[in-house]
């Protein structure tokens, strides 16, 4: 055999064993690639389903939402009605209390004037003794109705104060809604829900304001008596009225009656929850403005 045969040989004797390393190099790598796509196929699949679970919760946690401030509207409606409702019962009353006291003046006067008759009769006591026992019976009349007409202001007058509490405490109600509705407002701007339009937004408009709002906590509570951390230094007075509230919940009313530089003390006059240290306190003038 040739030189030239042999090298040939040779040559092609490595050729064949490069190609055969190549061949098992390539069929390797393309297990791995088989390994990797299915690796993040089924990576891909797992995300497609958590999204799709995400987005599900999503809709229902916006659903969810939607009816709480939809409830909370209703309420907050329902409120104003019984604002108006109240607000025309004390009119009524003022009126009837009006009424009341011009018809007592009425009384007084004819008492006055059957008086002044019978001073001017002192002359004709003989001849008009009949008509002053009669004008004398008139009086005593006149003065018993006075006296029943007199009560009556004082029960009306009663139920005017009564009226005036429920409308506080209405009001104290509405407030406490428009703070949950505005909790659930800023929950639904958190998942993506527009805030509400029209007469909705007007619904929450703020009760009142006050210049100076008076604002503090509660230091101790012993039966229905409280102690607040604000005094005569921050513009307390006796006779103050605080509202006693934890976030959103509308706890009770403190009436002032002892003051200092630094703190003062009182009684719970209306109570609708547990009321605790570190609870926060508002004047009432001011509850209801934004803090």
């Amino acid at each position: 055999m040739s030189t030239a045969a042999k090298v040939f040989v040779v040559l092609l004797v490595l050729f064949s064993v490069a190609f055969a390393m190549v061949t098992v190099t390539f069929v390797v790598q393309q297990d791995n690639w088989k390994e990797l796509a299915l690796d993040y196929r089924a990576a891909h699949q797992a995300a497609r389903v958590e999204a799709t679970s995400i987005e599900a919760l999503a809709k229902t946690t916006a659903v969810q939402l939607q009816g709480q401030i939809t409830q909370l509207a209703r309420q907050i409606e329902t409120l104003n009605g019984k604002l108006a409702d109240a607000d025309a019962e004390i009119k009524k009353k003022d009126t009837e209390l009006i009424e009341l006291k011009s018809t007592s003046e009425a009384a007084r006067a004819d008492a006055n004037r059957a008086i002044q008759l019978q001073e001017l009769d002192k002359t004709r006591a003989e001849r008009l003794e009949k008509r002053n026992g009669e004008l004398l019976a008139q009086t005593t009349e006149l003065q018993k109705r006075n006296l029943d007409l007199d009560r009556r202001v004082q029960e009306l007058t009663q139920q005017v104060t009564i009226m005036d509490e429920q409308v506080r405490a209405l009001k104290e109600q509405r407030y406490a809604l428009e703070q949950q509705l505005a909790a659930a407002q800023k929950t639904g701007a958190v998942a993506g829900m527009p805030r509400p339009q029209g007469e909705l937004a007007k619904a929450v408009a703020p009760l009142g304001a006050t210049p100076t709002p008076i604002k503090g906590r509660i230091l101790e509570v012993k039966d229905k008596i409280a102690s607040i951390s604000v005094g005569s230094a921050d513009g307390v007075t006796e006779g103050m009225n605080f509202i006693v509230y934890r976030g959103a919940t509308f706890l009770g009313k403190l009436r002032i009656t002892m003051v200092e530089p630094n703190g003062a003390g009182g009684d719970l006059v209306l109570i609708r929850g547990e009321i605790r240290p570190e609870d926060l306190v508002k004047d009432e003038a001011s509850f209801g403005m934004a803090p």
